[in-house]
């Protein structure tokens, strides 16, 4: 629990969430094209597929912000991790 009330409010930091969102914007793009290409340059894209956009963009947005949540509490504490 102790690593959790740690975790948490870096993980929902304000530079932790801007680094995120601008990572899952970039790759969610890219997958987006790798799983929807055809799709988007044909402008038949879906409802469906809209919502599988967004949606893959949260695996991003959650490494990313995994990542960097583990990176500065590493800093902060070497041991705690």
């Amino acid at each position: 629990m102790t690593y959790l009330k740690i975790a948490l409010p870096i993980f929902f930091s304000k530079p932790v969430v801007l680094r995120a969102f601008k990572v899952a914007i970039i790759v969610g793009i890219i997958l987006a094209f790798i799983n929807h290409g055809g799709l988007i340059l044909s402008g038949n894209i879906t409802a469906e597929c809209w919502i599988k956009m967004i949606v893959s963009s949260f695996v991003p947005y959650t490494v990313s912000s995994a990542t960097a949540t583990m990176n500065i509490m590493e800093q902060k504490n070497p041991l705690i991790i």
